[in-house]
């Protein structure tokens, strides 16, 4: 009976050694990943490898799973999911080849077969890619020199072409910048320490019920499934069926009461405030090996799962309760919520759980977590300095003897150089420099100011009143002749004003007194962002009126965030 499903862990040297010719169907979409993906993976394996060679221990680095198409002994496998990945490790490793010339001909065998022209043999490739794109990736990826001649290639790239030179430019630049022995220890790590899960069948049909299963989280299986079920069987094992049915109902009502997805994201977190750094493995894996209840369940359920799923409901709505203070937590909380990344919510679980009935420690916690996160998302902190900070965090609030003081939690206490670090990105270009965080900025800021009674609006897009591209001839280049003197102001803060989107698009780049018009008039009502009211009172929109509006809004931030500096060089110096 033929088999139908088979899944291995495979090592990196093994996938591309020859076992697997590894084919693109072309109804696939085209290769997607970003330089920010690319990144992610580069950084993510010479962090492990920095890793395992510190502790000197043997561990496989799990880089995910791929879905093929395959016949038991044919070597030939449609990826039916995996091409991204898979790409981008060819890409790899061809950088690798251009960097590492005495392994140039080693390190050629991953990437294809040579074939012998006198018998006939043509090359095979290890991996072909789309149809469309088959020529162009064996030319420039696989192929000796092509990498060099992919990336000086001036000729313009669109699609998945341009991602390829893209991303080999990318992982070209950070591998030049490590030094041989490094470099050298990396290719090691990633042939011989690095694994996929290699799912394969013959069926197409049960190739994608397969891809459904890994993609569609909260409709199929997922790791809180896995994870259910070892530790009901453990409960079954050592309390009894009728105590594991007691708590397989306390799970369906904790993940109901969450739901789904938030309920898989609690058990991320989790792991996070045990392991206390970047998810490597699976997260069955790492929740196994690092949440010290696991071996006993009843504890992990009563102990860990149901007072961090409460938590986390208020955490994640800001609408905790409380006698006082709710109104200043919640408020906090629904900031934090608006930042693009979840690191900081480990130590605020943590925090909220050891200290849920002190609500005014939550409330000055809270107000510090706030102008952290804040600071990391305006400095563009990466993502592993990131996790390393909320680690750090979650380190100071664990103790038994701490008793809730912000005193004890160094991390929470920006330094001076922080502070002027953060006060120089709020004062700067935020449109073009901080997409990610230019809207919560204008929000933070529409909330400080925010006259009394009047509800906080969701704005749904950001005006410039001086316009990104003034019209020849307009009043805006009479007050602002000088290009690079325009060009600094018009993408701070004080030339920033929020607006509905109906408005947005009325206002174009007319005149002042017109766009005012626009932003005050029609539909019978003025703006009611006070931001944006502000500018109806001015007659001119001139630079010293900027100078003067962007230190006041970027003062209003630095009061709520508490972002004074030293002025004295020694007291400055001291405190750094």
């Amino acid at each position: 009976m033929a088999k139908t499903l088979e899944a291995h862990d495979k090592l990196i040297r093994e996938i591309f050694e020859g076992s697997y010719q590894f084919e693109i169907p072309d109804y696939q979409r085209p290769y997607a990943w970003t330089t920010e993906q690319a990144t992610e993976l580069f950084d993510d394996l010479y962090s492990a490898m920095l890793d395992a060679r510190t502790s000197g221990a043997s561990s496989q680095y799990f880089l995910g799973s791929i879905v093929l198409i395959k016949e038991d002994r044919d070597p030939k496998s449609f990826v039916v999911d995996g091409q991204q990945r898979l790409s981008t490790l060819t890409i790899l490793l061809a950088v690798l080849r251009v960097l590492m010339p005495n392994s140039a001909s080693f390190l050629t065998k991953y990437l294809y077969k040579e074939g012998n022209p006198e018998w006939g043999e043509l090359n095979e490739y290890r991996l072909k890619a789309r149809e469309e794109d088959a020529d162009f990736f064996r030319t420039y990826i696989q192929e000796q020199e092509g990498l060099e001649r992919l990336i000086s290639n001036t000729d313009k790239l669109e699609d998945s072409r341009l991602r390829y030179r893209e991303n080999a430019t990318l992982l070209l630049n950070k591998a030049k910048a490590l030094r041989p022995d490094d470099l050298n220890s990396l290719w090691k790590f990633l042939a011989n320490d690095c694994s996929l899960v290699v799912i394969s069948t013959p069926d197409l049909e049960a190739a994608y019920r397969i891809f459904s299963v890994l993609n569609n989280r909260g409709l199929d299986l997922a790791p809180i499934d896995i994870i259910k079920a070892q530790v009901l069987g453990l409960i079954r094992t050592t309390a009894g069926e009728s105590k594991s049915r007691t708590y397989a109902k306390e799970w369906s009502r904790i993940e109901s009461a969450l739901g789904r997805d938030a309920f898989g994201d609690l058990f991320g977190h989790i792991r996070s405030i045990y392991a206390k750094k970047k998810q490597k493995f699976i997260l069955v894996k790492e929740f196994q090996e690092h949440i010290t209840e696991y071996n006993t369940p009843i504890d992990l359920i009563d102990t860990v799962i149901k007072p961090y799923a409460e938590v986390w409901d208020f955490v994640r709505d800001a609408d905790f309760e409380a006698t006082e203070h709710a109104d200043t937590i919640n408020e906090h909380l629904s900031w934090l919520n608006r930042v693009d990344f979840k690191d900081w919510v480990p130590p605020a679980l943590v925090y909220f759980k050891r200290f849920r009935q002190k609500p005014k420690l939550l409330a000055d916690f809270f107000a510090s977590l706030e102008r952290l996160t804040y600071f990391l998302l305006v400095t563009k902190v990466g993502i592993n300095e990131r996790i390393e900070t909320y680690a750090a965090l979650t380190k100071e609030i664990e103790p038994i003897a701490f008793d809730g003081d912000l005193a004890a939690l160094n991390t929470l206490a920006l330094t001076e150089k922080q502070k002027r670090e953060f006060v120089a990105a709020l004062d700067g270009d935020i449109y073009r420099n901080l997409p990610k965080a230019r809207m919560a900025l204008v929000l933070r800021l529409k909330s400080l100011v925010r006259a009394p009674g009047v509800q906080l609006q969701d704005a749904l897009s950001l005006e410039h009143v001086l316009p990104q591209t003034p019209p020849d001839g307009s009043e805006w280049l009479q007050w602002f002749p000088n290009e690079d003197e325009r060009e600094g102001w018009t993408h701070r803060l004080a030339n920033l004003v929020p607006l509905d989107r109906s408005k947005n698009s009325s206002a174009s780049n007319y005149n002042f007194a017109k766009k005012k018009d626009a932003y005050f008039k029609g539909k019978g009502q003025a703006s009611p962002f006070v931001l944006t009211q502000e500018v109806r009172s001015e007659n001119e929109w001139t630079p010293l009126l900027l100078a003067e509006r962007q230190k006041h809004l970027v003062g209003k931030l630095k009061d709520h965030w508490k972002l004074a500096v030293v002025t004295d060089n020694a007291s400055a110096a001291a405190a750094n």
